[in-house]
């Protein structure tokens, strides 16, 4: 659902009927449920169907008052199904990132390093400041966080940067690339969360309005 609402009854009324539909077109009337299931699971790798699996991400930032700074991006539901221990983090995360894997999740080569749109950030300036910044988004990641740390660098204290309207290039270079524009917030465009001890050692914390975002300053 996203960030839809209840109120928003013409997508409610498209995911059923999308839903809904494919039982009464495929499953109420199958000879063969295991294949006609099969059938419908395989759709994950033809058409990147985000309802069939998890595409939770989550980000954290964190910076103390002597300049340290750590940025974490974990996505659950899509890596290997092994914790390490003691963390609370998945392994292989990335696995299910399907926007950087064209030719389907295990079209790769055993070994392979995988390809990864996670870009947990960490910035330190002369003067003493302490930037941690990061995003959920698939493959908005790296387009949110640049365009938040350009705000931030050209004059924009750290949450209006992340709430500044955005842009994604879709696709670029392919035939039908596409130009989103940002016309109200929405999390397509990413979830970026940041925090910052500036150079009089005061400690700030942003999260970005789009997503469940929260900040704790302590």
């Amino acid at each position: 659902m996203g960030g839809r609402g209840l109120d928003d009854r013409e997508h409610l009324v498209a995911v059923q009927r999308r839903v809904l539909g494919e039982r009464l077109r495929v499953f109420d009337r199958s000879e063969d449920l295991a294949r006609d299931a099969a059938a419908f699971l395989d759709l994950v790798d033809r058409e990147g169907l985000a309802v069939l699996e998890s595409g939770s991400t989550a980000h954290i930032s964190a910076t103390d008052t002597d300049g340290n700074a750590c940025a974490i991006t974990v996505s659950s539901g899509y890596g290997s199904g092994m914790i390490a221990r003691g963390t609370g983090i998945w392994l292989n995360n990335c696995l299910g990132e399907q926007e950087l894997n064209p030719r389907g999740l295990h079209g790769l080569e055993p070994g392979t390093r995988l390809l990864s749109n996670m870009a947990p950030t960490v910035g330190h300036d002369r003067q003493g400041a302490s930037l941690a910044i990061g995003s959920p988004g698939a493959d908005r990641i790296t387009t949110a966080i640049a365009q938040v740390v350009t705000g931030f660098l050209s004059g924009l204290d750290l949450q209006a940067a992340i709430d500044h309207p955005r842009v994604h290039l879709h696709r670029a270079g392919c035939p039908d690339e596409e130009l989103k524009v940002e016309q109200e917030p929405s999390m397509y465009f990413g979830g970026v969360g940041a925090t910052l001890r500036d150079h009089e050692g005061r400690l700030h914390a942003a999260a970005d309005p789009r997503r469940e975002g929260a900040t704790r300053i302590v």
